[in-house]
């Protein structure tokens, strides 16, 4: 069994010399074919880029950017008081904003799940208008999405009841 180990040993370096060969071959043939006198190159005959003279790199020899012209200037907002660098309609919030009207996404789910689906989904895209048109300053927009998810949710609710009300009793009768 050892004779066999040696023997699995010898065969792989040999293998290994084998593919050893066949690189330098190959890369004697890419040498060859790129036009090169000596390979692999010796690294101390590598060129030297040429040396940057000091004066090149003085501070003197950069130019100087152009100026900024007046109207471009960067502008710091005021510390305290004025509108704090905000755009004049979000100075104060809370006077010239009406207040968001309510969402009622969660209810928008709950009646999906639990009710019916199709005018769930519809309440679930108005309760989404509801807060996206409010930030895009839509008040009237979010007022009326507001209500229409109302009126879906609502929908939903009793488009549910009233189709579990006929769906059940048939089912007991038909005996599922």
């Amino acid at each position: 069994m050892s004779e066999n180990k040696i023997n699995d040993f010898d065969e792989e370096s040999r293998d290994e010399d084998m593919r050893n060969d066949g690189q330098e071959s190959l890369e004697k043939e890419w040498a060859d074919a790129l036009h090169f006198d000596k390979w692999p190159p010796d690294p101390e005959e590598q060129p030297v880029p040429p040396s940057i003279p000091p004066e090149a790199l003085s501070q003197s020899s950069v130019p100087e950017p152009p100026a900024m012209p007046e109207s471009c200037q960067p502008v710091a907002p005021a510390p305290f008081g004025g509108n704090n660098g905000l755009p004049d309609g979000l100075a104060n919030p809370t006077e010239s904003q009406p207040a968001m009207p309510s969402t009622y996404l969660v209810w928008s789910v709950i009646a999906t799940v639990l009710c019916c689906m199709v005018p769930g989904i519809v309440a679930i895209v108005y309760s989404t208008k509801v807060s996206s048109r409010y930030f895009a300053r839509d008040y009237e927009g979010s007022k009326k999405a507001s209500e229409m998810a109302q009126y879906w949710i609502i929908g939903s609710i009793v488009l549910g009841l009233v189709l579990n009300t006929i769906y059940f009793p048939l089912m007991l009768v038909s005996g599922f």
